[in-house]
């Protein structure tokens, strides 16, 4: 999240605690989300708790919601479906080794990927620790590439290509808020390296290759000594934060400062200090950390005493809690009290950007557990939107077409709007931050019209009226879902000067993708109010082909699609557009979800698209 968002982010979200939720750092309930607790290898395309795992390590939740992690011992990437619970590999064969790049991800060979990453762009990024290397999915074309290391253990390449560098047990990965530098705790080699993604190039950042004590308060660079850097965060703020695993230490590395601040554990391995001072405790070997969506917790993998602990930021001096496991080896029970539940050496952990949920890869028990109620501090984060029924609505009929308008609990300054040009309600995360931060979602229903004349005219007419009905700014975003990209680009490429920006999700901008390849019955209603034949279908031309008025006039344009949509196929729609663009100089962002399908539409965390919304140079007017 780039800083200008965050003050803005705090209007759109409601919290936790306003829910009634309590400050205490007690979770609620412990449960698997996936593995049977068998070491093996199955279940795909059925229930993530019935299949078998094989060391299970990094997880987190990506950008459509699901929860990706490394299956390690299997040396592939898999994926539990928020919505239907169910298990898919997206990468690896189950195989170890090192092929497949520039082709398919599944038909690709790893060895043992131990974190993982989403860049802000839609691509996944992963450590595969003893191939000694990162490698990524390209969201866009459904490839894997690897972005850095020769494969060959190491150290070298420092101001060079980071595709020839050479790493030692490169273990965790993460970006900075810009997605402009990668991140890497090259454990074996006693450092963090950076690699400059524009220029794929790669440097120390931080440590000397020597195992010694960092002190507090040390400077980051190159002098610096870094005792087994084994797991990196980020916190809302833009700091990193790093779990030492040799060193059993905790640091917060300060991007304003430049300096490494001592914030947790002696240094000494043990099990001590829950509920004290945090720089009194004694840490056992952390390999995983992660941060709360409000950064008010740092959550801690506590590795060799099978538990989660967090450092409570919110008390002066921190304090170090226990939050899962009792300190000894074990498998469960997992439900009901996180405490009762014993782990076996948890290796990976991830947080739910909304709801604060805490995902464990619990290593030796194969399974990937979760814990819930976690609180979201008011003051600091974003948790769970209002749903567009807590907003009052205005529904009527305009020329014989629904029409609704959902109402802001106090309009924001100069009575903002985004008009919804299809399937109102439907994945509405973007409407409702927007309702709670003071604008107005309109809508007119212009099913079956496909962007084509009579939609034109009904949106010429409604425009008016609902400008003056409701005293709206000139100038709305438009949000165009799937089909609903046709007329969205459509009536703004004809009102360039009327809108503020286009927000696109996996939206339909050929019809000889959809509906003709996809759906026959659209596809004759299509060519009925397009006035087109079998015969003369070719001849048509829509948004890709008339893009120089969004251009002249430098009309910002978002769209978020999904890598694998066989409907709307990201190559033959959004990616020409993208092309076409930038061609003409116009302003467009791009976000490919990997693995994903048509469905979900828009960001399971909408803040990437909120931040454009609010950032876009059309919105300073």
């Amino acid at each position: 999240m780039n800083p200008s968002f965050r003050k803005y982010s705090l209007l759109l979200f409601f919290t936790l605690a306003s829910l009634g939720f309590h400050s205490s750092l007690k979770a609620q309930k412990i449960s698997t989300l996936a593995g049977n607790g068998e070491q093996g290898y199955s279940g795909d395309n059925s229930a993530a708790t019935q299949a078998k795992l094989n060391q299970t390590f990094g997880v987190i939740v990506g950008p459509d919601g699901d929860i990706y992690f490394c299956d390690t011992g299997n040396h592939s990437i898999r994926k539990v479906s928020r919505k239907t619970g169910k298990i898919t590999t997206i990468a690896g064969t189950g195989k170890s080794g090192y092929s497949g790049d520039g082709g398919a991800p599944t038909e690709a060979q790893l060895f043992e990927p131990y974190e993982l990453r989403f860049h802000p762009s839609g691509d996944l990024y992963w450590v595969e620790m003893k191939n000694h290397l990162i490698r990524r999915i390209d969201a866009r074309q459904h490839t894997i590439h690897t972005v850095a290391g020769t494969g060959i253990k190491g150290f070298s390449g420092d101001g060079g290509p980071a595709i020839k560098a050479k790493f030692n047990r490169p273990h965790s990965i993460q970006f900075d808020q810009e997605g402009e530098n990668l991140y890497i705790c090259d454990i074996g080699n006693h450092r963090i390296r950076r690699i400059n993604l524009e220029e794929q190039s790669i440097s120390t950042w931080c440590g000397n290759g020597k195992k010694e004590n960092t002190p507090d308060g040390a400077a980051i660079g190159p002098n610096t000594p870094l005792n087994g850097p084994r797991a990196l965060d980020i916190d809302p703020q833009g700091n990193l934060w790093l779990a030492l695993r040799e060193g059993n230490r905790i640091y917060k590395l300060d991007m304003n400062s430049h300096t490494l601040k001592h914030i947790a554990g002696t240094g000494e391995n043990g099990f001590t200090g829950n509920g004290g001072p945090a720089l009194e405790a004694k840490l056992s070997g952390p390999k995983g950390i992660a941060v709360s969506p409000d950064g008010k917790r740092i959550y801690l993998a506590d590795t060799e005493s099978h538990s989660i602990r967090a450092i409570d930021l919110s008390k002066t001096p921190p304090t170090l809690e226990l939050i899962a496991g009792d300190g000894k080896k074990g498998d469960g029970p997992d439900s009901g009290e996180p405490n009762s539940c014993q782990m076996d050496r948890p290796h990976g952990l991830g947080v739910d950007p909304l709801n604060g949920d805490l995902y464990i890869g619990d290593t030796n028990t194969h399974k990937i557990r979760v814990i819930k109620g976690f609180p979201v501090d008011q003051t600091g984060g974003k948790a769970l939107l209002p749903s567009l029924a807590s907003y009052a609505k205005d529904q009527f009929q305009f020329e014989g077409k629904k029409c609704v308008v959902s109402k802001p609990k106090k309009a924001a300054a100069g009575r903002p709007w985004i008009w919804r040009c299809r399937f109102y309600g439907a994945f509405p995360q973007v409407d409702a931050a927007l309702l709670a931060a003071g604008w107005h979602v309109v809508f007119i229903d212009v099913a079956n019209l496909f962007g084509a004349a009579e939609a034109m005219r009904l949106f010429d007419a409604f425009y008016p009226h609902v400008i003056s009905q409701y005293q709206l700014a000139e100038k709305p975003i438009m949000e165009g879902f799937s089909r609903g990209g046709l007329p969205a680009m459509n009536w703004s490429i004809q009102n360039p000067q009327k809108v503020r920006g286009i927000y696109l999700d996996a939206p339909v901008l050929d019809i000889h993708t959809w509906p003709k390849e996809y759906s026959k019955e659209n596809w004759e209603k299509c060519k009925k109010v397009w006035g087109l034949t079998e015969g003369n279908a070719h001849l048509w031309k829509g948004p890709l082909d008339h893009l120089a008025p969004l251009a002249k006039h430098q009309v910002p344009i978002l769209t978020v699609c999904g890598g694998m949509d066989k409907a709307v196929p990201f190559l033959r729609n959004s990616a020409i557009l993208e092309s076409h663009y930038q061609k003409l100089g116009g302003p467009i962002q791009v976000i490919v979800k990997t693995s994903c399908r048509h469905h979900p539409h828009s960001l399971y965390d909408p803040t990437p698209i909120l931040d454009w919304i609010n950032t876009t140079p059309a919105a300073k007017k």
